[in-house]
């Protein structure tokens, strides 16, 4: 009983530093996202960990293109959160040559030259980024942009990852928007967070999460 109740004890403690770890990791990035984004003045972040902020701009025409995909209103939540993956997928080619990020490869761990690839936070920070410009436009009626999240210790079996999140108005369900595992300038996946968190992975059989949680 004694071993049993030293077991519990230990479980309980380690899942505590897991979720203190996770959320001091969602702060420090959304720390990284903090700053004011507009069409007329971003940052793009590359480099591994917002190592190199290029400062970028969209033209009218090109805000346009973006509005020609989440202008007009969506029918449901779903089809919105494929307008946003769509969306954050033609910005990252729009800046692409100003950023000199076009060569940036899904997951990115193969490329020679980080100095052009983006990891997991500078994917994060700036979908956060282009998520605030959609708000501010009015585009989310059916989301609110919530804080990133964070999955994954070296320690518990998982590589540690970060997304940027929406959450679902009426339901409060909430929504990776990870454009990670894409390389630039393909569409963001949205994936329900409880299978992200479990460790979704598009490139991985992850016991039928990589198909069947992507929208």
């Amino acid at each position: 009983m004694k071993l049993v109740t030293t077991r519990l004890v230990l479980s309980l403690l380690a899942l505590a530093v897991l979720g203190a770890c996770a959320a001091s990791e969602e702060r420090r990035v959304a720390w990284l996202a903090r700053e004011q984004a507009t069409p007329a003045a971003f940052t793009v972040c590359h480099g591994s960990n917002c190592k190199i902020r290029t400062p970028v701009s969209l033209d009218g025409d090109e805000w346009l293109q973006v509005a020609a995909i989440l202008g007009t209103p969506a029918p449901g939540a779903a089809e919105e959160r494929a307008r946003i993956g769509e969306a954050v997928g033609l910005i990252e080619r729009l800046v692409a040559d100003r950023a000199g990020t076009g060569g940036d490869v899904g997951g990115n761990l193969a490329a020679s030259i980080q100095a052009t690839q983006l990891d997991c936070i500078d994917e994060t920070v700036n979908t956060m980024s282009y998520l605030k410009m959609f708000d501010a436009e009015g585009w989310l009626r059916w989301h609110r942009l919530d804080r990133p999240a964070h999955r994954g210790l070296m320690f518990d079996g998982r590589s540690p990852h970060n997304t940027a999140v929406l959450a679902e108005l009426a339901t409060g369900a909430r929504y990776a928007i990870d454009s990670y595992f894409r390389a630039n300038g393909v569409a963001a996946d949205a994936v329900p967070i409880e299978p992200w968190l479990a460790g979704w992975d598009p490139r991985k059989a992850n016991n039928g999460l990589d198909t069947a949680a992507v929208e």
